[in-house]
Formats: C-alpha cells, structure tokens, sequence
C-alpha cells in the first residue's frame, strides 16, 4: 500500500475508514487497566500512549484525557483537520530526525503532539518512553506484505513497561479485498514473536458495518489484545 493512496484518500476526502465515534473498548477494557497500572505503580502521573497510523481519531480525544498522546500520521490534512474540526489554531514545527534524516512537520496543543510524515522512518529518539500503544484501525489498514515491516517498527517503542492495546478485524479475507486486511491471532502471534498476546475481549459486528463503510461478508468481528514483551 503505497503512501500516495492514502494521501489520495485524504485529498478526495473518502474517509470510509475514519470512525466517527469513541471506541467503546477505551473505556470498557482501557479505563479499568489504567486504574490498575497507577495503582500498580503508585502513580497518579501522566502517562504517555503513542497512537501509530492515527489519522484524525477523536479517540485521541478521549486518551488525552488520561495521557500524553502522541500521534503519528502521514497525512498532513488529517492532521490539520484535527485541530482544525475542534476550532484550535495550531502552527506546526519542523524538525529533522536526525537518525532516518526524515524531515516531520510536529503539531502540538497541550498534551496532544502529532507527527506528521512517514511512520516508519520515525526513529524512537524523537519521541518519549510510552506506558502504552494504541492500535485502533493501523495493523489492518496494511496488506500482509508491509504488516512485518510495520510490527518489528512498532516493537522498537515497546519496552519492558509498555502496553500494545491492539484492536484487529476479522473477517474472511477472500470475501473482501483490503484495506482492511483481515488480522487473525494467529497472525498476531507471527508478527510479534517473543512477545505476549492475549485476546481480551471480542465484539461480534452484526450490521457488518466498520468505521462509515458495510461490507458484503460472512461475518466481521472486532478483537481487542493486549499486546506485552
């Protein structure tokens, strides 16, 4: 999936994959392990969740209410669109990675910083220690031939502390052809070897309905995992 399709995506604006609404596996499944952690670690800080692939998700909305959030995204109109759609007037900063030599364009508001370029030349120097990544619609926006390339990237931020919450789609990948790509645990467990995953909770979508697009399949089920080394 080359990355002019998705700035074509943007520039047309046929954003059939971008969720309108706060997913309620947040603050059915993600709200009580906070609690847990803080209690855990006797902590009432902020905590930093990175959200790869981010587009403009209100979910980051809702994660700043807990978090320092920083988001990474390829399209610079999903970024402007964020602030933009919430009436805040935001400047971006350019700053060079210096170990990819990508140059980002870096929004920020508050607790919020998005990263603007491409997600796989963003080295971990730029960005801060995370207690926690959130895959929402990312993993599946891939074909398989680019979902290694992006798992052992994504593995580079994930230390001995932090939490993958990982939301994959599961449908049969014959009856559609992607994005989205169908992620099965099986498939989770290749791409993150060494590591431990571990389905914990699973919605059943009965109107076959994902994001603002219905799709003609058998079934589409949602699965969240948490994702740990």
């Amino acid at each position: 999936m080359k990355a002019s399709f998705w700035h074509a995506c943007w520039e047309k604006n046929s954003l059939g994959f971008h969720q309108t609404t706060v997913h309620p596996f947040l603050y059915q499944h993600l709200l009580p392990l906070i609690s847990a952690k803080n209690v855990e670690s006797n902590t009432d800080k902020n905590q930093a969740v990175l959200v790869p692939l981010c587009g403009k998700s209100d979910d980051m909305v809702w994660l700043a209410e807990h978090f320092d959030v920083v988001g990474a995204e390829l399209s610079d109109i999903a970024c402007r669109d964020f602030f933009r759609e919430k009436n805040l007037a935001v400047t971006p900063t350019y700053i060079q990675d210096k170990h990819s030599q990508e140059t980002f364009k870096q929004y920020c508001f508050e607790n919020i910083t998005l990263w603007q370029g491409d997600f796989f030349k963003l080295s971990t120097e730029l960005l801060p220690d995370f207690d926690w990544i959130y895959d929402r619609a990312a993993i599946i926006a891939l074909p398989q031939t680019m979902q290694q390339s992006y798992s052992s990237h994504l593995a580079e931020f994930i230390s001995e502390h932090t939490q993958l919450f990982l939301i994959s789609l599961e449908f049969p990948q014959q009856e559609l052809s992607g994005p989205p790509f169908a992620i099965f645990e099986h498939d989770l467990n290749r791409l993150f070897p060494n590591f431990n995953v571990k389905c914990i909770a699973e919605h059943e979508l009965a109107d076959k309905t994902f994001a603002q697009r219905t799709f003609k399949v058998s079934y589409l089920k949602e699965k969240l995992y948490l994702i740990t080394r």
